[in-house]
């Protein structure tokens, strides 16, 4: 499973470079093509340039004309599209990976005579390119075939050394599905190479470690990056610090997801004492032991130090002692050399752990470090071995190396992974050769997958599996490879299989309750209203998050089930700049009223970085704005009378939150001031004698306040400050989600308190609000209908509200049936099942037909 990309993919970058030393330079553009024209920009320098702020303009030489700052920080060596197609179309038209940056819908629109100019966020030139084959004579026309930049004239606004690109010419340049010739995304102009398509290669870590016990001591290595580790010269030492000590060679090939062990014990024994079968690789007669305080050193073939752990529990304050009891690394720690980052097992928990024969506590042989599950136990000995090229697989769908995994389709989907991108597997024959080996896949539910909907291509040692689906349900897709003995390997995936859904153009995985999103250039980090993770999802293409962001152990969640916290029931976020707040519901249980004082957090997040590349740190949060509300509205702060809000009441213990009079927030949006946020209700509905209204109310200082809590903690109950309450007439229909334009009105997605009926008041419905109390908001003419039968449509996207661009919602379906099989889809055993839904909507929106050009009118 996925379960750490954020720390096995990311390389950690220097600080941003000053804007003067940027080197971000125009290194390739094509003004006319069949599938856009583009402008490639390139980090020529040797630090990352983060572009917040940056824009590009034709010959209006106007600093701000199109604003590419969503393109995030540029490594060095790396290149971004700046193209007038739809970011999406761009990058299947020229066959780009998710990670490649591009920029979608530039209005700045190129021709064949022109200028291209790069501003820096402060609006400083950064680099420029005059062009025209008309007013330059013998220079390029870049028409269906791209201009690329020499060393020479990089930066120097210098046509005549441009060269018109021509298929695989040193820029290995090639055709787009259009035909149009080009290297979009990639340039040889920076003294270090990126690709941003690259593979994470073999990466082995240590990831548990056992310094004494009954039944010996052990260290575990797991291969946590994407493809087969050959451990051939690999070696261990302790601290004597020297390459050699211990050989690792009968490890042999690890692959990825596979852990690995050494011991003071035989193999034999040491697999005995732990019950592990005999796949698991284990090299026995370590003779450089462990002690107390020690280090662990991995080296390489090459004497090279790949990873080391110093420990002592004597003299690092807070370090475990591994003593009958292992370690095990967290993410956070994973090749960083930081004792304090290590956990010590306890029998049942995340790793799995259990008792050895003589009692030891631990999990040898599997980590939840891995980017991928294996299964060293698979497999029958000699028999024909299938395996799942992981790095060749796309990371939308989570699939383990070996013995099997679960994938979910939908009928009819465009960017279905599986169908698409499909499945690269590899196979291999102990006794022959694998091109020799017989190969066939199979369904067993031709309703949900015919044989005919299998395509396996390719040959040799390698095919690629492509699973195109018929009908709703499930199939199990089994792959054999079958040697000239009889012997057969097999890989087997669990398929499911959902109905199209005819206003849906994305079917998201992994995840069903999609409560909040906010948008990170072409992807979207996306709210599960179950738990605390920030899942990372392309926008534009169906299947699972490429990263994901837990803030669990950032929020001091108080409230357990099992040992474990309950959630945050996470419904809302805002953005500002690189800030994004996320807000629990603050509601009791749903379905008896119960206390769930975990959902009483709002938190903030730094995001860094967009698309594919977009990661979020945790920076601080409040912990009583319920109890601030309550007593705000008990203590007639608003002037209205005591308790004229009934907040109190809808808050009590017993009431639940899905009726007019509970308490339930679901929106969170942007303020007019700088400090404040709006806090939006589904419920109650106001007044208390109608329950009609949607509630809004405006947390002044909140943004002050969440970001002046101290280190792990919040600001003290009380803190917070409101405006006077909002009523706006939904129909009465509570607020769901809101979210504010850059012209200061706002979007709002209004449904029922309870469950959804379709029948209104109990459906869903857009309005639009100016922003000013006293105006109502405005009914848009969306059909939401047909997206709803997906699921309860709680989370918008999009803030463009001047109707040139259909607007994305998600929605929440968690409680879908979604196999025709009665389970919803929050209880779904396998969460790879487990989905929600986008959409786009075209809506007509009113012109607002004030005027405020006085300079003291207000909205």
């Amino acid at each position: 499973m996925r379960i750490a990309i954020v720390i096995a993919l990311a390389a950690s970058l220097g600080g941003c470079a000053d804007a003067a030393f940027a080197q971000v330079r125009i290194t390739e553009f094509m003004y006319s093509g069949v599938n856009g024209e583009f402008v490639e920009i390139t980090n020529t320098g040797a630090a990352a340039v983060d572009l917040t702020g940056w824009s590009f303009d034709d010959d209006s030489n106007l600093a701000g004309s199109f604003a590419i700052g969503a393109l995030g920080t540029l490594a060095p060596g790396e290149s971004a599209v700046v193209t007038e197609a739809v970011a999406s179309d761009f990058r299947t038209a020229w066959g780009l990976c998710p990670s490649a940056r591009i920029i979608g819908g530039n209005g700045q629109n190129l021709g064949r005579n022109d200028v291209i100019n790069l501003y820096d966020g402060a609006g400083t030139r950064v680099d420029t390119l005059r062009f025209g084959d008309q007013t330059f004579p013998g220079t390029i026309r870049t028409q269906n075939a791209a201009g690329w930049v020499t060393a020479a004239g990089l930066g120097n606004d210098a046509i005549a050394q441009w060269t018109l690109a021509t298929a695989s010419d040193a820029e290995s340049s090639r055709a787009s599905a259009g035909g149009d010739i080009g290297s979009p995304g990639i340039s040889t102009r920076s003294a270090q190479p990126f690709d941003p398509c690259a593979t994470v290669g073999p990466r082995l870590r240590i990831t548990e470690y056992l310094y004494d016990s009954a039944d010996g001591e052990f260290v575990e290595f797991t291969n946590v990056g994407d493809a087969p580790a050959d451990l051939s010269g690999w070696s261990f030492d302790d601290d004597s610090n020297a390459s050699g000590t211990i050989a690792l060679d009968a490890l042999g090939i690890v692959q990825p997801g596979e852990s690995v062990l050494l011991t003071d014990q035989t193999p034999a024994a040491f697999r005995t004492a732990w019950g592990l079968c005999a796949g698991v690789k284990v090299v026995g007669g370590n003779t450089a032991g462990l002690g107390r305080a020690d280090q662990i050193n991995l080296y390489d073939a090459g004497g090279a130090r790949i990873d080391r752990l110093t420990y002592d529990d004597v003299t690092i304050v807070g370090s475990v002692r591994a003593k009958d009891r292992s370690a095990w690394v967290s993410g956070a720690g994973l090749g960083a050399d930081q004792a304090l980052a290590w956990t010590l097992s306890a029998a049942g928990d995340v790793e799995n752990s259990t008792a050895s024969a003589a009692g030891a506590i631990g999990s040898p042989g599997r980590s939840r470090r891995a980017l991928f599950d294996f299964d060293p136990c698979a497999g029958t000995a000699g028999a024909p071995q299938v395996q799942v090229d992981v790095a060749q697989t796309t990371r939308r769908l989570d699939l383990a190396v070996n013995g099997g995994g679960a994938v979910a389709a939908t009928m009819n989907d465009a960017t279905d992974p599986a169908a698409v991108d499909g499945i690269a597997l590899t196979f291999a024959d102990p006794d022959g050769d694998a091109a020799a080996l017989t190969i066939v896949a199979n369904s067993s539910n031709a309703a949900v997958v015919p044989d005919s909907g299998l395509a396996l291509s390719g040959s040799g040692a390698t095919r690629t599996l492509r699973i195109t689906p018929a009908g709703a349900g499930y199939s199990t897709i089994t792959v054999r490879a079958t040697d000239a003995n009889n012997l057969v390997g097999t890989y087997v995936i669990s398929y499911a299989a959902s109905a199209a859904n005819t206003d849906a153009q994305g079917w998201f995985t992994g995840a069903s309750d999609a409560s909040a999103a906010i948008a990170a250039g072409d992807h979207m980090l996306v709210a599960d209203d179950e738990n605390q993770r920030l899942r990372l999802y392309p926008r534009d293409h169906s299947g699972l998050a490429e990263n994901g962001f837990d803030f669990t152990a950032s929020l001091a969640l108080t409230d357990l089930d099992g040992g474990l916290p309950r959630e945050v029931d996470i419904e809302a976020g805002a953005r500002s700049g690189d800030l994004v707040y996320w807000t629990g519901s603050h509601s009791n249980k749903k379905d008896n009223g119960a206390a769930r004082p975990n959902r009483q957090r709002i938190f903030s997040t730094r995001l860094s970085g967009s698309g594919a590349a977009a990661t979020l740190q945790y920076v601080a949060r409040y912990d009583h704005l319920r109890t601030d509300l309550v007593n705000w509205d008990a203590g007639n702060g608003h002037g209205l009378g005591v308790n004229a809000l009934g907040l109190a009441a809808s808050a009590a213990i017993g009431v639940w939150p899905e009726r007019d009079d509970g308490f339930n927030i679901e929106g969170l949006a942007l303020a007019p001031t700088a400090d404040g946020l709006y806090i939006a209700f589904r419920a109650p509905l106001l007044p208390t004698t109608q329950r009609r209204q949607a509630l809004l109310i405006h947390a002044t200082n909140l943004r002050n306040v969440i970001a002046a809590a101290p280190a792990g903690g919040s600001a003290a109950a009380g803190s917070v400050t409101f405006a006077a309450p909002i009523l706006l007439d939904l129909g009465g229909r509570g607020i769901r989600d809101i979210v504010r334009a850059a012209d200061g009105s706002y979007l709002i997605a209004a449904g029922p308190t309870a469950v959804a009926t379709g029948i209104a008041p109990s459906d869903f419905r857009l309005y639009r609000w100016s922003g000013a109390a006293a105006d109502a908001p405005v009914l848009l003419n969306a059909d939401l209908a047909t997206l709803a039968a997906a699921g309860s449509i709680e989370t918008l996207l999009d803030t463009d509200l001047s109707g040139a661009a259909p607007l994305e919602l998600l929605t929440d379906s968690g409680d879908t049936v979604w196999y025709a099989d009665g389970i919803i889809a929050k209880d779904l055993a396998e969460p790879r099942w487990r989905k929600f839904a986008g959409g786009k909507v075209t809506v007509v929106v009113p012109p607002d037909d004030r005027i405020f050009g006085n300079g003291f009118d207000s909205p």
